[in-house]
């Protein structure tokens, strides 16, 4: 079997990211300037069971928004690089995770298209980490490595709401991406 790894690194005016992704492996590596991302990127990789090393600096004096979307841009192009062509891959994957007194449900397709479908309420910041951005972060993952995602939460405490939401992703990501067959899941003959 191929190695299913990829890098990307995207520099901008506003900031240089760094991601390295091995689906086959578990160990990860994650800093950026903002700790909850920090903290959820981490969640994503243990969850997910995909190695990661993501290196993240910008304008957060300004806002994170430039950051978030920039990290979100550059792993989404390395989990399409390292998928490849999808053959043997599950395609579809499905969690719901509760945290106390939230959940969220999560079900994904690698299917090559990229929508993001959000259901739930969810507002106010962590640390310089806005909801806003949690929502932009999944629209520009989802858009950028062709995965659709759909993701309903609903709780009280917006911490347990954030993390329930990433569980359930990275659980969906981990059963999306495993071998299970070895042709391509659709009756296309093609996934994209």
């Amino acid at each position: 079997m191929k190695q299913r790894k990829a890098s990307i690194e995207r520099e901008t005016k506003e900031t240089r990211i760094i991601v390295e992704v091995d689906l086959d492996s578990e160990s990860y590596s994650i800093t950026t300037p903002i700790p909850f991302l920090t903290h959820m990127l981490e969640t994503l990789a243990k969850h997910s069971g995909i190695g990661m090393r993501i290196s993240a600096e910008g304008d957060v004096e300004i806002d994170e928004h430039h950051t978030v979307e920039d990290t979100a841009i550059a792993l989404g192009k390395a989990l399409t690089i390292a998928v490849g062509d999808k053959k043997g891959i599950e395609r579809f994957g499905d969690a719901v995770v509760p945290m106390d007194e939230s959940v969220a449900i999560c079900g994904i397709d690698v299917s090559g298209r990229g929508v993001f479908r959000f259901d739930g309420e969810i507002e106010g910041e962590i640390r310089n980490f806005k909801a806003e951005n949690f929502l932009h972060f999944f629209e520009t993952l989802s858009r950028e490595s062709g995965i659709n995602i759909y993701l309903s939460i609903s709780g009280k405490n917006l911490h347990h709401m954030m993390e329930a939401g990433f569980k359930a992703f990275a659980i969906s990501l981990r059963k999306a991406l495993s071998i299970t067959h070895s042709d391509i899941r659709s009756t296309k003959g093609l996934i994209e």
